[in-house]
C-alpha cells in the first residue's frame, strides 16, 4: 500500500464514523459501537467540517516538525539565498564561498535545504546517463587549450577558450562568426594567457569559423589548403587539431561551460537577449570564472588560485585588461 492509499484508506474509515452517528442519531452510541472515543469523533469531526466536507480534510497531518532546534539561524538563511540569487552557484561552490569569505560552516545538505525551502531549486528532467571513459591524462599549464563557438539566439556569437590543466577560460561576444573574428579572438586570447603561460597546441571542431569550409562528413577530407586561424597559430608557433565531427564529447572542458553560462544567463539577467546584455554578462563572468567561483575539480579553488598553487606558477597571472576591449 503506499503512502496515497494508506491516507486515502483511513480517511475514509473516519467518515463512515460519521455516516455511521447520522444513521443512528446518536454520537454516543455510534462511538460505542465502533469503539472510537468521543473524543477523536469530535476532532476529526471538526476537521471535517472546517476542511469543507471534503475526504481530504480527514488525511492525516505529516509527522515532520514545522521547525527544528537544529535549524539554520535566519541570518544564514538570508546569506545563503542572497549568494544564490547573486551568483547562482550550485550548493558545492555556496559552501566554499560561506567558509572561504564568511567563516562560515554548512553541509551541502543544510545549504540544499535552505534553497530548497526558499524555491530556488529547479526539477531536473531525468536522462539515462551515458558512461564514456574519462581522460585522466595529466596535462600541464598551455599543454592544450579547447576552444568553441557558442550562439545566443544568433544575437551574439560567444567565443571561449579554456586551459585543460588549469581550467582558465578566456570569452568573448561578437557580432557574427567567421575567420576573421576567430583570428581576433586569438590574438586577444594570446594577450590573455601570456603573462600565465605559453600555449603549445589549440584544439577545435571543424567549424566554418576555424576551418573557412562547410562541416565535413565522415567520409571527407578537408582540403590541404590552411585556413586563415590556422595559419595564424603556426606564425605564432602554436600547434593546432581538429576534432572529428560529430565529436562534441572530445571538447568537453569547453562544452560543459556553455551550458553553465545559458543557465546562469537566464536566472541573473531575465533572458534578455541583447548585444549589449551579452558582453556585460560576458566580462562580469569571465572575472567571476577564473577569480572568485571555486571549482570542484580544482580542490574547489578558483583557477588563478589553481594555477598560483602550481610549482613554478607561485606568482603567474592573467591579462584582465584585455577583457574590456571592444
Amino acid at each position: 500500500m503506499t503512502e496515497r492509499q494508506r491516507l486515502i484508506y483511513g480517511a475514509r474509515i473516519r467518515l463512515e464514523w460519521f455516516l455511521e452517528a447520522k444513521k443512528l442519531g446518536s454520537v454516543a452510541a455510534a462511538c460505542r459501537r465502533l469503539g472510537v472515543p468521543r473524543r477523536t469523533y469530535y476532532y476529526w469531526h471538526s476537521r471535517w467540517l472546517e476542511g469543507g466536507k471534503t475526504l481530504h480534510s480527514l488525511f492525516d497531518l505529516p509527522k515532520t516538525p514545522n521547525s527544528c532546534s537544529n535549524d539554520p539561524a535566519e541570518e544564514l538563511v538570508s546569506l545563503v539565498v542572497q549568494l544564490r540569487l547573486g551568483h547562482m552557484y550550485g550548493e558545492d561552490a555556496l559552501v566554499v564561498v560561506l567558509s572561504r569569505d564568511y567563516g562560515t560552516e554548512i553541509s551541502n545538505h543544510g545549504v540544499h535545504n535552505i534553497l530548497k525551502r526558499a524555491g530556488l531549486l529547479e526539477k531536473r528532467k531525468k536522462r539515462p546517463r551515458i558512461k564514456r571513459q574519462l581522460s585522466d591524462y595529466p596535462y600541464y599549464s598551455g599543454e592544450v587549450l579547447q576552444l568553441d563557438v557558442k550562439h545566443w539566439r544568433k544575437v551574439g556569437f560567444q567565443y571561449d577558450i579554456i586551459d585543460c590543466r588549469t581550467r582558465i577560460k578566456y570569452k568573448r561576444i561578437y557580432a557574427g562568426y567567421n575567420v576573421n573574428n576567430t583570428v581576433d579572438f586569438l590574438e586577444k586570447a594570446l594577450r590573455f594567457y601570456t603573462p600565465a603561460f605559453p600555449i603549445q597546441l589549440v584544439q577545435m571542431d571543424n567549424g566554418p569559423e576555424f576551418t573557412n569550409e562547410r562541416m565535413f562528413s565522415k567520409n571527407q577530407t578537408r582540403p590541404s589548403r590552411q585556413a586563415l586561424p590556422e595559419r595564424w597559430l603556426l606564425e605564432h608557433g602554436i600547434a593546432f587539431r581538429h576534432i572529428p565531427p560529430a565529436s562534441p564529447n572530445l571538447n568537453g572542458r569547453i562544452e560543459r561551460p556553455h551550458g553553465v553560462d545559458k543557465w546562469r544567463f537566464r536566472h541573473l539577467e531575465n533572458d534578455e537577449h541583447t548585444l549589449e546584455k551579452l558582453r556585460e554578462f560576458c566580462l562580469e563572468d569571465c572575472l567571476d570564472y577564473n577569480t572568485y567561483r571555486p571549482h570542484s575539480m580544482l580542490e574547489d579553488k578558483t583557477p588563478v588560485e589553481f594555477l598560483n598553487s602550481l610549482a613554478g606558477f607561485e606568482n603567474a597571472t592573467i591579462d584582465t585588461s584585455v577583457l574590456d576591449v571592444w
